[in-house]
C-alpha cells in the first residue's frame, strides 16, 4: 500500500496525466468479453490488484503482488492528501451521495483540499464536468461510475483534462458516505469481499458474481493445470 501511495505522489510530481486501474475478477471477465474494455484497461499506468487477483496470481506462480484494492487505496491516500495539500476532485455516484460523502470527509479530514465534485449521471453531450475539472486543476480525480463506464470515461478524457492521477473507484463513494458498510479486514483476508457486498446489494450484484466467480476459478485452475503440464513436459525433455 505504501508503495502504491508513493507512486501516486510521484505521478503528481511528474504532472503528466496517468490512469490507475483497480483489477478484480469482474473486470478481467469484462476485458475478455469486450475487447474495448481490455484496450482501455491496458492503457493504465498502474494496476492495483484486489484480493482475488492476488490469490489467483499466487496459485499460478505469477509474482508476489500484494492486496491493495480500490477503496483501501482511496482511504489510505486521504490522510496523505490532507498532509501534503493535494487537490482532489470527486466525480460519480448518484445525486446526493457525493455531497454526503464530502460532508463526512470534512469531519475526518478538515484540511483536505476538495476542490470540486459532481454526481456521475452525466448526459452524453454534457461537457460541464470536464470543463470544471480543467478549470479547477486537481491533482487527483476519483471517478465512481462503475465498471466499465468509469474506464471508458477516463480513457476518453484523461489526456485533455490534464489531471496527474485519475482512478476509477466503483462504489467507494457510497461506502465513504456511510450509505454502505465497508468490508471488515478479516473478510477481505479471506477473499470474501464479494460476498459481503452481495449481502448488502443482492439485487444489483447477484448476476455479476454468479457469472464472474465461476469464470475466474476456471481460469485459475486452467492456468495452474497448464503450468503443471508444462513443468512435467519440460522435465521429461
Amino acid at each position: 500500500m505504501e508503495q502504491t501511495v508513493a507512486r501516486m505522489e510521484a505521478f503528481i510530481r511528474e504532472g503528466v496525466p496517468k490512469y490507475i486501474s483497480v483489477i478484480n475478477a469482474n473486470k478481467l471477465w469484462l476485458m475478455e468479453k469486450d475487447p474495448r474494455v481490455g484496450q482501455v484497461v491496458r492503457g493504465a499506468s498502474l494496476f492495483v490488484p484486489e484480493k482475488a487477483i492476488v490469490m489467483g496470481l499466487h496459485a499460478v506462480g505469477l509474482g508476489t503482488a500484494h492486496h491493495v484494492g480500490g477503496i483501501m487505496l482511496l482511504k489510505a491516500f486521504l490522510p496523505r492528501a490532507e498532509e501534503r495539500g493535494y487537490r482532489l476532485y470527486f466525480l460519480g455516484a448518484k445525486p446526493g451521495v457525493v455531497e454526503e460523502m464530502i460532508f463526512v470527509l470534512r469531519q475526518s479530514y478538515p484540511k483536505l483540499q476538495i476542490v470540486g465534485s459532481r454526481h456521475g449521471y452525466l448526459l452524453p453531450d454534457d461537457g460541464a464536468a470536464t470543463k470544471e475539472i480543467m478549470q479547477l486543476r486537481p491533482d487527483v480525480l476519483f471517478v465512481a461510475m462503475g465498471t466499465p463506464r468509469q474506464e471508458f470515461w477516463i480513457a476518453e478524457h484523461v489526456r485533455h483534462l490534464g489531471v496527474p492521477v485519475c482512478m476509477g473507484v466503483g462504489g467507494s463513494f457510497d461506502v465513504l458516505a456511510g450509505i454502505k458498510k465497508d468490508t471488515p479486514n478479516w473478510i477481505r483476508a479471506l477473499a470474501m469481499e464479494w460476498f459481503y457486498r452481495l449481502v448488502q446489494d443482492p439485487k444489483n450484484l447477484w448476476r455479476r458474481y454468479l457469472t464472474t466467480i465461476p469464470w475466474f476459478l476456471r481460469k485459475v485452475i486452467h492456468a495452474r493445470t497448464e503450468k503443471l503440464f508444462h513443468g512435467l513436459r519440460y522435465g521429461r525433455d
